[in-house]
């Protein structure tokens, strides 16, 4: 009888955690979908702007954004039916496996090496060195966008050849064993280490030739309009690859992890309760990896006064054409009456 009641509450247990991460899984996904939408579409309104449309710091942002659609469009509805309802596209085939893996993996990754490629372009523009100045330019961020694709496409081929859907249990993942494990820290280095380490270095890089050039423009007097207004938009442009270092360094990394949790840890002697509580932190960890990809609008972009004031332009220039076509419509109407 005792055994019986602990066999229930057990059961009742895992059924409870289970829920827990269904619930978890849907609720995240649905809304990082929707204020992800919104977020991008904003980012790459406010980054085409007249003011930005030419610099290649603002370029590379707005490849961010739009590698964060393959996010929002491709990983999120793809996990929710997945984890929230039960219903794996991955398990279709082993082709499906093999390319829905390497796909999401590939997105993923994208946006943090734009970042990484802003951050290298800030330290460019802000050298006190002409030649490493005219490193910064569109010309180069074609170039640059371009290879930063092809590497890190390359860097998750292993995937194509050792994903395969296994028995016990069904499920999508690396064979054998050892590769599962070298490639979560594999991973881990190419979607949140050399990145974010990227970011950072060059943030603070950039930030000592700021420091440096203040006194030297003081002293040749030679500030006019336009050169304050673009070292107002450079260190606008700085102040937001430092805050999306930190924001896409801590939650890839946290991505990363919770994507090799399950790996790593030793399954064998544990029960279905806490393999349960496991799947759920590994879930957990793994969605907070999409942060970044999907909000950095919110995070990054409206803490810089610059694209703030971009947006306020852009909303006002919106609100006045309707206001426009409200009164043409009027106009036509009392012409017709």
């Amino acid at each position: 009888m005792s055994s019986s009641n602990t066999t229930n509450d057990l059961a009742s247990a895992v059924s409870n955690v289970t829920q827990k991460t269904i619930m978890f899984t849907r609720y995240w996904c649905m809304t990082m979908f929707i204020l992800g939408l919104i977020g991008h579409s904003l980012n790459v309104c406010i980054f085409t702007r007249p003011a930005l449309r030419l610099n290649p710091c603002a370029r590379y942002f707005m490849a961010s954004a739009i590698a964060g659609y393959g996010v929002i469009f491709g990983v999120l509805p793809v996990r929710l039916l997945q984890f929230g309802y039960s219903r794996s596209l991955f398990l279709s085939s082993v082709t499906m496996c093999k390319m829905l893996t390497f796909l999401f993996s590939w997105a993923r990754i994208l946006p943090c090496w734009f970042i990484g490629l802003a951050s290298i372009d800030r330290f460019l523009c802000s050298s006190p060195s002409m030649r490493l100045r005219g490193w910064s330019s569109i010309r180069v961020f074609k170039y640059l966008i371009t290879l930063a694709i092809i590497f890190t496409g390359l860097t998750q081929m292993p995937i194509l050849i050792f994903f395969t859907i296994s028995s016990q249990p069904v499920i999508c993942l690396g064979q054998p064993n050892l590769f599962q494990k070298l490639n979560g820290f594999f991973i881990l280095i190419v979607w949140s280490l050399i990145p974010s380490l990227t970011m950072f270095i060059f943030g603070f890089l950039t930030i000592r030739h700021i420091q440096q050039s203040i006194p030297r423009v003081h002293d040749e007097n030679i500030i006019i309009h336009h050169q304050k207004r673009t070292k107002f938009i450079d260190r606008q442009l700085i102040q937001m690859t430092l805050m999306q270092s930190i924001l896409f360094g801590l939650t890839s990394a946290a991505g990363a992890i919770g994507g090799t949790f399950n790996i790593l840890d030793d399954n064998s002697r544990k029960n279905a309760l806490e393999l349960a509580e496991q799947s759920l932190i590994g879930n957990v960890l793994s969605f907070v990896g999409l942060f970044g990809p999907c909000l950095s609008f919110y995070s990054c972009t409206l803490s810089s006064q610059l694209f703030r004031h971009e947006l306020m332009i852009l909303l006002h220039v919106r609100k006045q054409h309707e206001e426009d076509d409200v009164t043409d419509a009027l106009t036509m109407q009392e012409r017709i009456n």
